[in-house]
């Protein structure tokens, strides 16, 4: 575990009781970040999970790399690049990935997404990774390589959300900034391009 003293009881969401109904745009702060909550956890953090531990480790990485592009785009408030991308895990994201932001963003995401690689061949890479289903190595050198454990990363996404997730509703004043962004993502195309509806 990345965090080894992380625990969740320190981001309870406490609030009133909302109901609402209405356009999804005019809906109350609450709702909307349940809707994606709800989303990125009952759908998508299982499915990258399930992915990962039935073999499809590619696939699961890629997935984890989608979310915080997701979550990235609600923190920037639009479309994101890769200054959102790394600013969304220097806030959230553990101490430890700090010094590989950078080789994160530019090998393994842009590497898997647009090469299926772990090396971009557009931009010089300072140190090489070596991908693992799961591994207590996460983020340390072995073998003159950074071990990037699949799971611990799919985890840190998950405590990441969280965290955003308190700052907009139970720091709301701290936070009006971060709010606005977030509300500007989310009402693009009428709140449709939010999340997805997923059909049995």
């Amino acid at each position: 575990m990345t965090i080894p003293d992380w625990n969740i009881e320190d981001y309870v969401l406490d609030f009133e009781d909302v109901r609402y109904s209405g356009p999804i745009v005019k809906a109350p702060l609450i709702i909307k970040t349940g809707r994606i909550l709800r989303y990125l956890h009952d759908l998508v953090f299982p499915d990258a999970i399930k992915a990962v531990a039935s073999g499809g480790e590619v696939s699961g990485l890629l997935m984890g790399f989608s979310i915080v592009e997701y979550l990235a785009g609600y923190y920037a408030g639009k479309r994101s690049q890769a200054k959102d991308f790394i600013s969304f895990l220097e806030r959230y994201f553990p101490e430890e990935y700090k010094p590989l932001l950078s080789d994160i963003y530019n090998q393994l995401r842009n590497g898997l997404v647009h090469n299926l690689t772990l090396l971009n061949p557009w931009i010089p890479s300072r140190i090489s990774f070596i991908i693992e289903s799961r591994s207590e190595s996460h983020l340390q050198l072995k073998d003159e390589k950074v071990v990037f454990s699949i799971y611990h990363f799919i985890e840190d996404t998950r405590r990441a959300m969280v965290m955003y997730l308190y700052d907009l509703i139970m720091k709301a004043d701290e936070n009006q900034d971060l709010i606005k962004l977030f509300e500007q993502r989310f009402n693009k195309q009428n709140g449709a391009a939010s999340v997805m509806v997923k059909s049995d």
